[in-house]
């Protein structure tokens, strides 16, 4: 019971410093995204304490759901268990990759908006200075690559984590073990 909650602990910590981290590029791209885009957290524009209420309220359950999971497919039956230090690399790898996800993605959506491909719509087009468009559309596009980077591969990781307990249990001289 002691790992299962040491790996959803982990994956928490580790998805709320992600989101700090995270936002303390994004909210820099455009602070609008923060303060016209979403609803407000706190009473300050700073980008810093924006980056770290917008970095731990999203994502607390984001990796409570991914802890769930991974201590799941982790831990549940008769196969070698793993422990929350076996999740460390991994996830690290995992947020590394949403990282690098995110900074394409914001990079390409600032081009895109840059060059009139992408447009911001209304109530959006008038509420954001024209000058932050495309600043806008590219935080938007970090965040939702982000998101969508973590859920995938968080899942992918589950996948990894459940299938390679089942091979380990297996002889080593079965099909399943050296594939």
């Amino acid at each position: 019971m002691k790992q299962t909650a040491l790996i959803i602990l982990l994956c928490m910590a580790a998805s709320m410093l992600f989101g700090i981290l995270h936002n303390q590029f994004s909210v820099r791209v455009n602070l609008e995204y923060f303060t016209i885009g979403h609803k407000a957290l706190i009473r300050s524009t700073s980008p810093t304490l924006m980056g770290i209420a917008w970095g731990i309220h999203p994502n607390w359950w984001v990796g409570f759901a991914m802890g769930v999971l991974l201590s799941i497919v982790g831990r549940a039956g008769k196969w070698p268990k793993r422990d929350a230090r076996s999740f460390l690399k991994p996830l690290l790898i995992l947020f590394v990759i949403a990282g690098i996800a995110s900074a394409t993605a914001g990079i390409f959506g600032y081009k895109l908006a840059n060059n009139g491909t992408l447009a911001l719509y209304e109530p959006l087009s008038s509420l954001v200075p024209a000058s932050g468009h495309s600043s806008y559309i590219a935080a938007l596009w970090m965040h939702t690559a982000s998101y969508t980077a973590g859920t995938m591969g968080g899942l992918i990781l589950a996948l990894f984590v459940f299938t390679g307990r089942i091979r380990s249990s297996l002889p080593k001289d079965t099909l399943a073990h050296r594939i």
